[in-house]
């Protein structure tokens, strides 16, 4: 009994962390899992999403043909990871596994931090992925000629140390903002 006693305390979820509301963050409380996938990242080496655990991570998910929304989020990402903790990781997941091979993300992460992680693979594990966290997207032209947009959610997601989707920072996303909401987060949660 007294064990079971301690494990509780110890596992026990804390009250949700509140922010103003004007602030555009939705913490997800208790925290939720990330689903199994495997994908490649950048350099086409297998990418589990257990492989996100052991330290905290801000995730975003878009696709390199974006003309506007994905690289000013990864531009304040530069600018975030220059601010934050150095054990963050930095994950870009692309909704558009057809043009975004691994070699094509390398090269457009290049622009922004070649230490980014970017993920592809195949369509079924992205969808789990982004339907599990709430990422919902679609596809506007035409699919087969390749001419096409991708409309999708544009929050940077944060990622806990075991996995789990703590919240939610929805754009705009001004450096600042990321900064103070990632610390808080941390620093309620912890490790």
């Amino acid at each position: 009994m007294a064990i079971a006693g301690v494990y509780l305390l110890e596992t026990r979820e804390p009250a949700a962390l509140e922010f103003d509301s004007s602030m555009g963050v939705s913490v997800i409380s208790p925290p939720l899992p990330l689903p199994a996938v495997a994908l490649q990242d950048q350099n086409s080496n297998m990418f589990r999403s257990a492989d996100l655990e052991g330290q905290w991570n801000l995730m975003f998910f878009g696709f390199t043909h974006c003309p506007d929304i994905c690289p000013t989020t990864l531009m304040t990402l530069k600018q975030v990871e220059k601010r934050l903790s150095p054990n963050i990781n930095y994950v870009f997941v692309t909704l558009d596994p057809n043009r975004d091979t691994p070699g094509k993300i390398k090269e457009y992460l290049a622009f922004f931090n070649s230490d980014f992680i970017g993920l592809s693979g195949e369509k079924s594990a992205i969808d789990r992925l982004s339907a599990t966290l709430g990422v919902i997207y679609d596809y506007e032209g035409d699919v087969e000629s390749g001419d096409y947009l991708v409309n999708h959610y544009a929050a940077i997601l944060v990622i806990d140390p075991k996995g789990r989707l703590r919240a939610h920072i929805l754009p705009p996303h001004p450096v600042d903002k990321v900064v103070d909401a990632t610390n808080r987060i941390i620093d309620y949660y912890g490790n």
